[in-house]
């Protein structure tokens, strides 16, 4: 039950994320150098959160409780949309990061 109100919270940030992932990939700057940066760092932050999780879930169902299927599949979602919210707001981070910067070393 609780997995399941972790992903329902999850899903207007996971919404905004993958619109804003959608805005950014396919804008004017995608295939600039820059944006293969951001994207590199972001997918660095986010892609671990999938296998770690996974094996967190692994290990308790091994050694603490057995999960139920249902259970299992429920988490398996939380997961992914973990995965893409957060890649989603470090795309958004290193994307403000790298105007900003961009902006302030344009004043000097």
């Amino acid at each position: 039950m609780l997995i399941m109100v972790i992903g329902v919270l999850l899903v207007p940030f996971f919404i905004f994320t993958l619109a804003m992932n959608f805005k950014f990939l396919k804008g004017e700057g995608s295939k600039s150098d820059l944006a293969q940066k951001i994207v590199a760092k972001s997918s660095k932050i986010a892609l671990p959160i999938f296998p770690v999780g996974w094996v967190i879930l692994e290990l308790y169902h091994r050694i603490i409780a057995n999960i139920s299927y249902e259970s299992y599949r429920d988490s398996m979602v939380v997961l992914m949309l973990l995965l893409f919210t957060v890649y989603g707001f470090a795309i958004r981070y290193y994307k403000k990061k790298y105007e900003f910067e961009s902006q302030s070393f344009l004043r000097e």
